[in-house]
């Protein structure tokens, strides 16, 4: 009864008996699961493998604090109060997407302490699904660390290329935020120091958090789960990072994530859903404002044209700039690709002057995906050209890959032109070649195959792209590579996932119902229709379409 009491859950009376039985029961079931965690040694080595090598991408976590609490953790005597409990949980999800990066180059076995790496991964996320259910039913309210393992486990899912439970994952820890109140902002200086440092991990949390919304959300058209202006008062106030000078300008290994957040504000000022007929004009003026609005905030360490000053200071900054740029120019991506859905009828009723701006929309697009693909082999070759798991890398190789060789299959030819450069979002970046778009799609493909070797995502990716390869390499289209669909069907981005096979997420059914199958056989006529079923049903065990999303930044 005192550890009842302890946790707030005391009975006050005969009548509440059975209630605490059963928080007796639940308090030995917590008991077993704690002694199921694997061996010390294994946890350290993954949580400092985890906080050293890959907490910089999403920053869920304050690593000093993490460490520091991870450290008192294992002084702690049983039994455990539910702070405790779910500071176990996020230990064993750090540990799960920690482990979702081995082997690699520095660690080439595939086990720790003689405990094989599927067993490990097993075991940690069996126990933290079963410790994070205890403490769901023993606290409905939560803190900052419910936020912070419901995001790793999301984020887990991501690596699997499983999009539809990354965006369920996504709602439970944006409930779990609101829930635990880490969105509700309160004066600096109403607080002590160790006050402000609690405050100051959630608000960049909090970011985090916001930053996977937007990206995820935009990708699929879909309302954010986050209000769009709830971090607007709640961004980070302090540095926490050592000081590396007095230059207001200088980076901190949190600059990253404030553009990305930036970035998702701008986007979300055009809603959640276009419609599906394409509108040059209306692409054109968020590309302005783009141009206009946001470029100009970036801190130099991140600007298109770098300053590089700090990359010694700050050894992961060059990664995160990879990791910017890819979210960038996705965005541009984002914004033409519609473009690709136009027919030639559609286009021919278009005015003159949208027809000329159509043209030069697709040699942007062109140039983005490139300019992603390009971002993407910088930051792989950071990693050491390894085998990775990591989805930013395999969902952007995949996605940037298919806009290319749409364009490429167009009928329309917008390579060629004879300029020696072209600019996109103010830089020059280039003459665009068909040679270097196909070059470019090969590197994207051989890149899959390598990785498909650890992840399902890349193997399925690599078996589309192949697909589209072949057809982009045969005569030119004179039709588009992606056909538009009866006015029946619903949003655009339905309509990619219903044509390519892709919809492994189980959300509107409505426009595969009315599609027209024989969109299938006329877009890529190198495939056959059982071929279609079997990719149909190999992606939907974990592969998103083109236009979705593996991982948002």
């Amino acid at each position: 009864m005192a550890l009842l009491q302890q946790w707030g859950v005391g009975s006050h009376s005969d009548s509440h008996g059975s209630e605490a039985s059963t928080w007796a029961c639940l308090f030995q079931s917590i008991e077993r699961d704690l002694g199921r965690m694997p061996q010390r040694p294994v946890l350290d080595f993954l949580v400092q493998y985890f906080v050293y090598e890959f907490n910089w991408m999403k920053q869920v976590i304050h690593a000093p604090s993490f460490l520091a609490q991870y450290q008192l953790w294992w002084t702690k005597k049983q039994p455990l109060p539910v702070r405790d409990v779910e500071f176990a949980v996020l230990i064993l999800r750090v540990s799960v997407y920690a482990a979702q990066f081995l082997p690699s180059p520095s660690h080439t076995v595939d086990s720790i302490g003689g405990v094989s790496l599927t067993d490990i991964r097993n075991t940690c996320s069996d126990v933290g699904d079963s410790l994070a259910q205890a403490c769901l039913s023993l606290d409905w309210k939560g803190s900052l660390v419910r936020v912070q393992h419901t995001l790793f486990l999301a984020l887990k899912f991501s690596c699997e290329g499983r999009t539809d439970r990354f965006w369920e994952g996504l709602a439970v820890s944006s409930r779990a935020a609101q829930k635990a109140g880490i969105h509700a902002d309160a004066p600096l200086s109403t607080m002590n120091g160790a006050q402000n440092l609690e405050r100051e991990i959630e608000r960049r949390t909090l970011c985090s958090l916001y930053v996977l919304d937007s990206h995820l959300s935009r990708q699929l058209d879909r309302v954010p789960f986050l209000p769009d202006d709830l971090v607007a008062d709640a961004l980070p106030q302090l540095r926490l990072a050592p000081d590396i000078g007095t230059d207001p300008n200088a980076p901190d290994s949190f600059t990253e994530r404030l553009m990305q957040v930036r970035l998702g504000r701008f986007w979300r000022n055009f809603g959640p859903r276009r419609k599906i007929d394409y509108d040059p004009l209306e692409s054109e003026q968020r590309y302005d404002r783009f141009c206009a609005e946001y470029l100009p905030t970036l801190s130099p360490a991140f600007a298109l044209e770098p300053d590089t000053q700090w990359d010694g200071d700050l050894p992961k900054l060059p990664m995160q700039r990879q990791l910017l740029y890819i979210a960038i120019f996705d965005s541009i991506c984002w914004n033409f690709r519609p473009l690709l859905l136009l027919k030639p009828a559609q286009i021919a009723r278009l005015a003159p002057y949208k027809q000329v701006l159509l043209q030069s929309q697709k040699r942007r697009l062109a140039l983005a995906a490139l300019k992603v693909l390009e971002a993407v082999t910088a930051l792989h070759t950071m990693f050491g050209g390894s085998h990775t798991r990591f989805a930013a890398i395999i969902f952007n190789t995949f996605e940037a890959a298919v806009l290319l060789l749409g364009l490429c299959c167009h009928g329309d030819c917008i390579f060629d032109h004879g300029e020696e450069s072209m600019v996109l979002l103010g830089v020059k970046a280039g003459r665009l070649t068909r040679d270097k778009a196909l070059q470019a799609a090969e590197q994207a493909l051989r890149r899959l195959q390598m990785l498909a070797s650890v992840s399902e995502m890349a193997a399925s990716g690599a078996h589309v792209v192949t697909q589209l390869f072949i057809k982009a390499t045969q005569e030119p289209a004179s039709e588009p590579l992606i056909p538009i669909a009866s006015s029946e069907s619903s949003s655009w981005p339905g309509l990619l996932l219903n044509l390519l096979g892709l919809d492994d997420y189980g959300g509107d059914r409505t426009s595969a119902e009315h599609a027209d199958s024989s969109w299938v056989p006329e877009s890529i006529p190198t495939m056959a229709r059982d071929d279609w079923y079997s990719l149909s049903q190999e992606s939907r065990q974990g592969f998103a379409a083109p236009w979705t999303v593996g991982d948002p930044m």
